[in-house]
This record gives structure tokens, sequence and C-alpha cells, in this order.
């Protein structure tokens, strides 16, 4: 028997209709996962960041770091142990910036980035007793999904990254300093 094939029955046959609403909510319904996903792991990175340097930030603050052999080091090394392995040390850039009070803190830090080079910017410089201190700690966040920072119209250097900061301000306790 033989099928007459009509545009009729063609509208009315309901086989594969299924497969074809896939086809075309699919890879919307992909798309949107994996920007939850990846902005999901973004934010989780800023968390680490935040904490990371708020524990390097409190070596500072009691005078642990200053007092230490090598206040740079005793820095850094409590900021990469506290990155979890998620972050790589080398990608992290920090500022350590110290005022002699609140009042004579900028309000507009500088870029972390040279203009020239394009290359992260580290100062240290973490005060004595009583000092009031800025520490900022930044990350490039590189995204999985290779259109999402052009939508956010992210500001990390390239359009397929957004720039992480953590700032912490905070005022030195008067620890002894040994001298």
């Amino acid at each position: 028997m033989r099928k007459k094939f009509s545009l009729r029955s063609l509208l009315r046959d309901r086989a594969g209709a299924a497969a074809l609403e896939y086809v075309i909510v699919g890879p919307i319904f992909l798309a949107m996962i994996l920007v939850t996903f990846d902005l999901g792991y973004m934010l989780f990175c800023q968390s680490v960041l935040d904490g990371a340097a708020r524990t390097a930030a409190r070596l500072v603050r009691t005078g642990q770091a200053q007092t230490s052999g090598s206040p740079q080091s005793a820095f850094f090394a409590a900021l990469d142990s506290n990155l979890s392995g998620v972050i790589s040390p080398a990608a992290i850039s920090a500022d350590v910036e110290s005022f002699p009070d609140f009042s004579t803190l900028k309000t507009g830090l500088p870029p972390m980035i040279d203009p020239k080079t394009g290359k992260p910017i580290t100062n240290f410089s973490p005060g004595v007793p009583n000092n009031a201190v800025a520490v900022r700690v930044t990350y490039v966040y590189n995204f999985m999904v290779p259109w999402v920072g052009s939508l956010l119209m992210s500001t990390g250097g390239s359009p397929n990254s957004a720039r992480l900061s953590s700032t912490v301000i905070f005022k030195n306790e008067p620890y002894p300093t040994g001298s």
C-alpha cells in the first residue's frame, strides 16, 4: 500500500515533534546552563580572593609580617597559601600602601596595571603601628564561555575576562616593633 504524501498529511503528522522542539530549545538551555556555571565559578573565585586578602592583611594588621625576617615574603606566602588551588599565585597582584591616618588615605587608589607594559604593579609598604593601611589584591578571571565577557562589558583587559579585586582597609595594631 502506497501512502500519498501531501501538504495536509505532512502538517498533521506529529512524528518527530519532540525531537524538533529539542533541536530548537536544547542549545539555548545548554548555553544558559554553561553561562550560569561560568558566572557561579567567577563568584566563587571572588570569594576565595576575598578570603585570601583578609588573611594576608591580618598579618600586616597585627605586625606579624613587619616583624618577620622578610615582610613581603610573609605576606605573599599567606596570600598564596589561602588561594586554595583555585587561583594561580602567579596571576595575583597585590598593592599594600600605608598612610599616617585615615584622613590621608587616598580615596582614588591608583590603578594596579602599568599602562606601558600592561603588567600588574606590586607595591608593598605595610607601615608601622597605628598606620592606616590599604591592601588591594587583584586577579584577572578568564571566562570559560567565550562570549560571556563581551556581554558583561568586562574590564579585565581582554573582551573575555573580568578583573576581580578585593580591598581591605584597616588600622595597624600597636604591635611591638622590637627596636
